[in-house]
This record gives C-alpha cells, structure tokens and sequence, in this order.
C-alpha cells in the first residue's frame, strides 16, 4: 500500500538542512599507524525531499586526499538519519583498495565500490542515495561515519561527522499578527569550471551540466514561487591563489559577470534583480582547508604564511620554495575547491496567514531556512565497470625473451576459488647464424601445477594473484654450438616453484617465481665439420644435477571466460 507522503516532515528536514547544504564542507582525518594521512573531504552536502516516493534524497561530493590507499583497504562514508535509538542508513560509499577492487572484478561478482584511489588522485566524486521517510525524522541529525577497514572488514579507524544536530526555535506570535511578510535568505555554492584561460561559461566542461543545473533550478524555484517576492539576487565568485593577483582579479570578475548572464537567460529572471561581486584570491577558503587537513606535512607553518602580512603574490612563490610537496598537494586538492561562485537570494515570503487567538506557538522548528528549493536531486550516473571470471592467464617470461628464447606458458585456474591452477609451458629458441658459426637451439615443454596461498580472507586476494606455490616435470632438448664444437643432449627435470604474482591491471600481472630441482640427462659432446653438416661425436656424460633450475618474470595477459558490464 502506497503511503501518503507526510509534508510536515518534508518541510521540517527541508527546514534543518538545506540552508547550509550548497556549501558545507569538512575534511575528515582517518588516522593508522601507517603516517599515510589519508582524509575525506565532503562539501556539496544536499538533502531533500521526494514526495513522489514518500523518501529523502542525499547528494554529497568527496574525495579521498593524502598518500595511496593501500591495496588491502577499504574506505567506507556511512551516511545516516539518527533521532535517539532510530537510525536510518543511506547506502554507503564504499572506496576499495586495488586488489580489493580486482578481486570483485575478477570474482565475477559486481563491485560494492568505487575503483581504488591512486596516489594523490583529485577526483571528486558525487554520491547519491534514498531512504524511506519517517514520523521520527521530524528531530533527525544528519551524520556521516569515515571507517577504514581492511579486506577482511576488521576497523582500523572511524571518525564520526555531524554535519547539522537541530537547534530547535519556536516562533510566538499574537491573534493581530494575521497578515505579515518576512524576509528570507537562501545561500548555496556552486562550482562552476572554466577552459584554463576562458572566461565563457562552457556547459559541457568537466561537471558543469550537474553543477548549472543545480544552480539554475534552485534560483528558479524561487522565481516561480506565486508567495515569494526576490529583492535581490547576489553572485560572487572567486578564484584560487595561482598566477598573479592583478591577473586572478580580473579573471573572477568577467567569470562572475559571464555566469550571471547565463543565470539570467536559463532563468528569465530580471537582470536588475542581480548583484556581483568577485574576490580575486580566496585566502580565506584556502586558510580553512589548511587548517582542517592532516594531509600538509607542515600546516602551521602554512597557517603562520598565510595569515601574515605578505603581498598574496609572496605568500604563494614562499610557500612554493620552500614547502614545495605540500605545495604541490595544495595545487591538487585544494585549489579546485577555492574557484567557485557563492549566491543568496534575499526574497520575502508574503501573505503568511495565522489561526486566530489570544497566543501562538508553532509546532514546527523554524531555522530561518529556505523551503522552496524541494526539487529533485541531480541524477548520478555510476562509473561504468566490468567483472569476469578467468578463463585462462597467457604468460611470457621476460627473462627469456631477453635471452632470445621464445617462450609461452598458459595457465588454468580451476577448483573452488580458484584456488589451483595448472600450467603449460613452451620454450623454443631455434637459431642458427653460419657466419659466426654458432647455433643456439633449444626445445623445452613442460607441467606445473600451482596452490594459490590465500591470506586470511578471499578480498585479500584478486584470483590467480598473491603467492603460490607447485611442484613441476619438464622435459627438454639442446644443441648449442660455438666455432665448430657443441654439445647436445636431452634432459628432464622435475622440482619446486614458489612466486608470487602482483595485479597491474584489470587484465594484466606481473609475475615472479624461481624455481628449485632435479635435472637429469646426456650431454654428447662433438666437433662439426663441412660448415656443421657432419658431427663427429667425441664422448657422451650423464648429466645429474640438484639447485636452481628456472628464473622468471613473466608478463601475464588474464583472459575473461565471461563479462558483466553496467553502465
């Protein structure tokens, strides 16, 4: 049965969070041991209400900033509604290290999260989720918890954000307070990019479809509205520290004004309703995320810079001399998030009508916050991913090939998590240079069957990877010939091998291993006579031999028996 959606519920949450939602932001720390200073960073943090579906929408952005997140890992953003003992949990955001990912694609199995993170990537990335609507949800605090776990789910850290507890205020008013008009506010911040150099809005550049948008539709709700008269409408913009103060002055003002002509043509809004402004430099922004980073190597000395007297030009190239690693995260992580565009509506919301009597208390929280931008959320579309299953690895030792030698080696993984696999392998070096007079010819096949040694869980582990360990047989024959001597023989060998493969890729490994045996066999020692058509055998020995019997690193190229793609 479908319920009726509950519009004081929608109009209390829309009450508690959408005032600060555009431009909230936190860098949250996740300390180990490990001293890689690994942080989340949240802003773009949206909730509103989906009456059609009875629920609530969230939309956030984020990434993850500091050194690599190791391969083991997992990062998990878990965003909930909390009212007492109530709880209701947004799906999470789940961040996976590199052999946690390729394990899922390699499993066959759909990924539960985003692609791992390499080393100082700055990607942000937008998240998206529903729950159902609740009567409880009338006193919810929003919160996010940042977990990281390891393969197996064990917690290594967790830090708790609340990103708004209500602060209740009651409105009072009195039976001739019937008919008033009262001004509102709405604030938000959108980060709108432009081409390097540009000042013209480009749609299709990097996220600005999303982020235009958003923009518009928030600003148009408004506009529409038959209550709601707009008194004015402020844009500012600003731009990051990089390049020269006089130049990034400019640059932020004809932004400023090139945004605000496209606002004013998607919205059909009177342009002498708008007011720009631009800050050339957001120091201030830029402050804030040093100070609330454990990513900087040397943040208070970053801080004591920035709030020093220096023309802004100084502050940069001192801060690029000499903390250029932290400059350089800075660049990456933070100066994308200081270009953007703040705006507030000043609006008054009129012919507010009340019930008749002697004294009044509302039954609602009023937080001087906007309730008319309930539109739905900007759709997210998921990255798109590929899982399979090994059908068979194709290898080659690379070791060989540098030594002229041919060589192929197929390997099928077979049992319960794939957990054996059995290997064939061909080594064929056939030459033969007259003019130096020397022959290099060898035939060599073989059998290996291999035990993957998993850690203590599978996520650990991406198939036909990690260590492993077999047993060996191979059979071989030689001619070697050097100015008119050689030896040729045939041999067999059988022995131990132990390696280890590491992922570099969805489809690809490289691969190490040496391996240990018995080597049996004859050696015919000749001389070659009428350019090597006769040999004349001198004597022949038995050959017996215990060690080192075989070196690779081998290249492998793992081919998918089946593919599943979701875009």
């Amino acid at each position: 049965m479908k319920m009726k959606p509950n519009h004081n519920i929608s109009l209390f949450v829309l009450l508690l969070f959408i005032t600060t939602s555009v431009s909230a932001q936190q860098v949250i720390p996740l300390p180990t041991d490990r001293g890689d200073n690994l942080s989340v960073f949240l802003d773009n943090i949206q909730f509103t209400s989906i009456t059609q579906t009875n629920s609530y929408g969230l939309q956030f952005r984020f990434v993850v900033m500091g050194g690599k997140l190791p391969r083991q890992e997992r990062i998990l953003i878990r965003p909930q509604l909390t009212q007492g003992d109530s709880i209701a949990a947004f799906p999470p955001v789940e961040i996976n290290g590199q052999w946690v990912y390729y394990h899922q694609v390699r499993s066959g199995i759909e990924p539960t999260g985003l692609h791992y993170r390499a080393k100082d990537a700055a990607t942000h990335q937008q998240y998206s989720g529903v729950v159902a609507a609740a009567n409880w949800m009338q006193k919810a605090s929003l919160s996010f918890s940042i977990e990281r776990v390891n393969a197996c789910g064990d917690m290594l850290s967790s830090s708790p954000y609340f990103y708004r507890a209500p602060t209740p205020e009651f409105h009072t008013y009195r039976e001739d307070d019937v008919r008033h008009e009262e001004v509102m506010h709405l604030q938000g911040r959108s980060y709108v990019s432009f081409p390097l150099g540009s000042v013209e809005v480009v749609t299709n550049f990097g996220n600005n479809q999303s982020e235009l948008a958003r923009l518009c539709h928030t600003i148009d709700s408004v506009s529409k509205d038959s209550d709601v008269d707009i008194l004015s409408i402020r844009v500012t913009g600003y731009a990051s520290p990089e390049g020269s103060f006089v130049k990034n002055d400019q640059i932020a003002s004809r932004r400023t004004s090139s945004l605000t002509r496209y606002i004013i043509d998607a919205t059909n809004i009177s342009s002498e309703l708008f007011q720009t402004a631009h800050v050339a430099e957001d120091w201030e922004g830029l402050r804030t995320f040093v100070d609330s980073t454990a990513m900087l190597a040397n943040r208070k000395a970053l801080l004591q810079i920035i709030d020093s007297d220096r023309d802004p030009d100084d502050k940069l190239t001192y801060i690029q001399k000499r903390f250029p690693g932290d400059y350089a995260k800075l660049k990456d992580f933070a100066f994308p998030l200081l270009r953007h565009t703040d705006y507030q509506i000043d609006y008054i919301q009129k012919n507010v009508t009340r019930s008749l009597g002697k004294l009044h208390t509302d039954t609602i929280y009023r937080l001087h916050a906007d309730t008319l931008a309930t539109g739905t959320l900007t759709e997210v579309t998921p990255e798109p991913y590929r899982t399979y299953r090994p059908l068979l690895a194709i290898k080659t030792n690379l070791l060989y090939d540098v030594l002229l030698a041919p060589n192929i080696e197929v390997e099928v993984p077979f049992g319960r998590d794939r957990r054996w696999s059995v290997m064939a392998e061909y080594t064929n070096p056939w030459w033969r240079w007259k003019n130096l007079d020397f022959s290099y010819e060898i035939q060599e096949g073989g059998l290996e069957v291999r035990r993957w040694l998993l850690p203590r869980c599978n996520e650990a582990r991406p198939w036909l990877s990690g260590l492993f360990a077999g047993v060996y047989g191979a059979i071989a024959k030689y001619d070697i010939e050097n100015d008119g001597t050689g030896d040729q023989g045939d041999v067999w060998s059988v022995g131990a091998t132990c390696g280890y493969s590491l992922p570099i890729g969805r489809y690809w490994n490289l691969e190490l291993s040496g391996s240990v045996g018995f080597v049996s066999g004859e050696r015919r020692h000749y001389n070659a006579e009428f350019e090597s058509t006769h040999l004349i055998y001198k004597y022949t020995k038995n050959l017996s031999y215990f060690g080192p019997t075989k070196l690779k690193v081998s290249l492998v190229w793992i081919i998918p028996s089946k593919k599943k793609k979701n875009m």
